[in-house]
């Protein structure tokens, strides 16, 4: 296998070799390269040999590389040398089978590759796992990996991801911990399959294989109005959160006497749902599943209450009106937040918008999932202000196109007013409704 190298960094090994763009990378120790773990593997390596096919004459190079632990080999490569693995669960809470028609191409595609939960912290299920792809995990001591468990019952695991392969995870991850290789787990709760018994079962198989499982996450299931022909399942409410927190903090208190970490911690959405505060920042410890949405909202809390006691923040402001989208179910926190910062700075008027979800349903609840469209219809002709703001988790990643394929600047027209995409961290959201 060999891969076209489309781009050379300046004052790179590559660049000093005369490498150039079109030539081919095929091997290191003369080994054929598979993907972009092993081109990292070899870049955090001081010695090793690269050949290298030049792209004009055809001819194969052997570079004998010695360099620097600060040294790059600088090269670049089409699609990044990954051709995407896709999955192959027919899950019975998939998010995608949930979706409306007609929204852009990628949302509909289904991916499940492990090499994409190292580089990018995605959660796969290692149903389509090879026997080589265990063995080079382990060679390579490629970790942490963030998997999708669900269950460690096999018969249900293979219910809940509609693959009989569902049942060979707890194999797996054995030959993971005897190796070494560390990795976080999640749940995705849905009421009736893997609550109860079968989420104490799960919890406990799990906090065995601590410290190489570092965490689990428990989410509740998300569901749409686009459910037709799909297993009926039903939706987290108040009450099972209520419960499920309770277990999970009786748990916590237990494994931070015995392993000296809570290791299990629930989703912000979890107490949200049971109409609880969200715990304090530190009980979060590193914050180690930030990404699945556990922790966020208290991380962004302390991170508002340091910009406000931060000595430099501006000691007043111009008289000023902004408003905040979000969705329904955060609603009431992002109010909390602003309320602390008016009560410093008195001329700042800000709305809270919580925007309910006509797109997916309004069992949706989530700021991230929220449309462009019910966005403007129900924000159109209420006092905004200045300017909108709103999450950049509700964008697609890099652009500023919303799920429904309208973007910032269609929103802001249809308002007429400027539309400000803010980070969900605290500093930028002070920031964003001071107008620093």
């Amino acid at each position: 296998m060999k891969h076209r190298i489309i781009a050379i960094e300046e004052n790179s090994i590559a660049e000093e070799l005369g490498l150039q763009v079109g030539d081919y990378l095929i091997a290191f120790d003369e080994q054929p390269v598979e993907d972009i773990l092993d081109y990292q593997y070899y870049e955090s390596l001081n010695s090793f040999s690269m050949t290298v096919q030049d792209g004009r004459s055809g001819e194969a190079v052997i570079f004998d590389i010695e360099k620097d632990d600060d040294e790059i080999l600088g090269m670049r490569f089409e699609n990044d040398m990954l051709k995407l693995r896709h999955c192959c669960n027919k899950c019975i809470f998939c998010f995608v089978d949930q979706l409306p028609s007609n929204m852009r191409p990628t949302m509909y595609v289904k991916d499940d590759d492990w090499r994409m939960s190292f580089i990018m912290g995605n959660y796969v299920t290692l149903t389509n796992l090879k026997e080589k792809d265990i063995q080079r995990i382990i060679k390579r001591k490629i970790s942490p990996l963030y998997i999708s468990v669900h269950a460690t019952d096999p018969e249900l695991r293979s219910q809940l991801l509609g693959n009989p392969r569902g049942g060979e995870l707890m194999d797996i991850l054995r030959r993971f911990v005897e190796a070494g290789i560390e990795f976080h787990a999640q749940v995705v709760l849905c009421p009736g399959y893997n609550d109860g018994f079968q989420l104490r079962k799960t919890f406990e198989d799990l906090l065995v294989m601590y410290p190489y499982c570092k965490s689990l996450a428990v989410v509740p299931v998300g569901l749409t109005y686009h459910r037709a022909g799909l297993t009926k399942l039903r939706r987290v409410t108040g009450s099972d959160a209520q419960y499920i927190l309770d277990e999970i903090e009786q748990w916590q208190k237990k494994c931070l006497e015995m392993k000296g970490t809570r290791f299990i911690f629930a989703s912000d959405e979890m107490y949200l749902l049971a109409g609880r505060d969200i715990p304090r920042h530190d009980t979060y410890e590193d914050y180690a599943q930030l990404e699945n949405g556990v922790g966020m909202l208290a991380k962004m809390e302390h991170e508002v209450e340091e910009a406000l006691a931060d000595p430099e923040r501006p000691p007043w402001i111009l008289d000023r009106e902004v408003a905040i989208a979000c969705g329904v179910s955060v609603a009431p926190f992002i109010r909390k937040l602003a309320d602390k910062i008016t009560d410093i700075y008195g001329n700042l008027n800000l709305h809270v918008y919580p925007i309910k979800n006509f797109f997916f349903g309004e069992s949706v609840t989530v700021t991230g999932l929220l449309t462009c469209k019910d966005i403007g219809v129900q924000l159109e002709g209420k006092p905004i202000g200045r300017e909108l703001l709103i999450s950049k988790s509700m964008l697609r990643q890099g652009e500023n196109t919303f799920l429904d394929n309208l973007t910032v600047q269609d929103l802001s027209g249809w308002l007429c007013k400027p539309v400000t995409p803010v980070e969900n961290d605290g500093e930028s959201f002070v920031k964003a409704l001071l107008g620093v």
